[in-house]
């Protein structure tokens, strides 16, 4: 039976194990995919399927902490691999987006906005419009440097996650561990108890 706080919803920890279950099958599915196939012959239709999950893992632990204290108990462990299985399934479409570009941009837009407002007070008017502009565009480069260089080191981990075998080993990881507590075969600890003996 679900249980059900006072609200009338459906407590997130109950669908846990199903869902590592279901998001499990899902990444040894793309797993096997990317590491038989070359990227460009990849299954559209799984890649879709894959990030719409992903989305779904990496919101959960959220749902849990809103609803913590209730529901059944969900181990570290579940939560871990919700959240890696979750990067590992997005890691392609994460690593294609232009942090540094982003981070630059918004930044750029701040600051611009900043200094325009600040203009119309009478401190603000002695600056140099041409020194406040250089000042912003080397501090925009400075910043753009070293979100380039995160950015680079962090699309090489999502690489690295976004890898056939990687997601096929978290993957089945994840999918041992729904059926484990799900088909109540262990506790809500599932793996860990096969690992202790």
């Amino acid at each position: 039976m679900v249980e059900v706080n006072g609200l009338g919803e459906p407590m997130i920890a109950t669908y846990i194990p199903w869902l590592l279950l279901v998001s499990g099958a899902i990444g040894v599915a793309l797993g096997v995919n990317r590491t038989l196939k070359r990227k460009e012959k990849e299954s559209k239709l799984l890649q879709v399927i894959s990030f719409l999950v992903a989305a779904i893992l990496l919101a959960a632990p959220v749902a849990l902490v809103l609803q913590s204290g209730k529901g059944s108990e969900v181990s570290g462990i579940s939560i871990l691999l919700a959240l890696l299985l979750g990067i590992c399934l997005m890691s392609r479409a994460l690593k294609s987006l232009p942090i540094a570009f982003i981070v630059v941009a918004v930044m750029g837009t701040g600051l611009f906005w900043l200094f325009s407002y600040f203009k119309q007070f009478s401190f603000a008017g002695d600056i140099p419009t041409q020194t406040t502009a250089l000042v912003i565009t080397v501090l925009l480069l400075a910043v753009f440097g070293i979100s380039f260089f995160i950015e680079k080191t962090i699309d090489l981990f999502l690489g690295l996650l976004g890898l056939g075998p990687i997601v096929f080993i978290v993957a089945a990881a994840a999918f041992l561990q729904g059926l484990l507590i799900g088909l109540h075969i262990t506790d809500h600890h599932g793996l860990l108890n096969l690992l202790r003996g």
